[in-house]
């Protein structure tokens, strides 16, 4: 089977089956909810199709799991989530929406009682998670976390998307991972500290990828134009897939970034530096994580 995203831009992606397994909770008591553009229903098809290959669970593949079968979504995230670790903001989130759909939703009683036992299930390995992160020193791993992320994106891991969105994706991987966790999990002094590192590192970063300094602005086409490289049209759809949470009012920027088949949001600056850019994306991306 081609597996070309997991392969290409999907390969340095920690998040992504994360992410992923989430997608396919939030979308259980109403798939069409959320519904995505022609586009890029298409492409979490693809990957969809990608991660049942690659984790050999093919007799769901043919059976369709984005219909609208709630069973089938739970199981498959029930099942990706033995194989992977989803993180502790992934196992949360799946666990109160499956809780809330237990005390709300009109399904069986059957339906029900598994949505709460898979709920409880992933709000157990989130304590779990949170118990050991805090025994290891959460600084500890936010760092080692970090380092690793800034890591890839200086050895051009994510050079397939544009200079905006590989600063996205690098915010992204840290919101999902141990960074993510300890800014969750800390207290306002800790955050505020992260919050400062992360504004420089990326800043940094960022303004070293446009060969200026971290305030001096620049036109958006510059910042989201997306490099000529092979595979451009995966990592493009990856990068809206990623950002298809986004919304164009409350996080013009993050949405202009990411959805870049749409005209770019009246949020959106048209003159910004690197600083400016890293400052916007932060608040958007970590405004629910406090």
């Amino acid at each position: 089977m081609n597996t070309r995203l997991l392969e290409g831009p999907g390969r340095a992606l920690e998040s992504l089956h994360a992410r992923f397994m989430v997608d396919l909770v939030l979308g259980i008591d109403n798939p069409r909810q959320h519904a995505l553009a022609p586009q890029q229903q298409q492409f979490r098809e693809r990957l969809m199709n990608e991660i049942v290959a690659q984790t050999q669970l093919r007799p769901w593949s043919a059976a369709g799991l984005f219909s609208d079968n709630p069973a089938m979504r739970l199981g498959l995230a029930e099942k990706l989530a033995s194989q992977f670790d989803p993180g502790h903001l992934a196992l949360t989130r799946m666990s109160d929406y499956l809780l809330i759909l237990q005390a709300k939703s009109h399904a069986s009683v059957e339906l029900r009682q598994q949505y709460g036992l898979v709920g409880e299930q992933f709000s157990l390995r989130a304590g779990h998670k949170q118990r050991a992160l805090t025994q290891r020193g959460l600084m500890v791993q936010s760092g080692l976390h970090s380092d690793e992320v800034f890591t890839r994106w200086h050895a051009g891991q994510y050079d397939g998307w544009s200079l905006a969105g590989r600063c996205y994706v690098a915010l992204e991987e840290l919101r999902w991972g141990a960074f993510g966790d300890t800014w969750r999990l800390a207290n306002p002094e800790v955050r505020a500290l992260l919050k400062d590192s992360l504004r420089t590192m990326t800043a940094q970063y960022l303004a070293e990828g446009i060969g200026a300094a971290k305030e001096t602005r620049h036109s958006y086409h510059q910042w989201l134009a997306s490099p000529a490289s092979v595979g451009l049209m995966d990592h493009k759809e990856m990068l809206a897939w990623m950002g298809s949470n986004c919304d164009a009012v409350r996080q013009p920027v993050c949405w202009s970034v990411t959805q870049t088949w749409q005209p770019v949001a009246l949020g959106m600056p048209r003159l910004c530096s690197a600083t400016r850019l890293v400052d916007a994306m932060i608040e958007e991306l970590f405004v629910d994580e406090s």
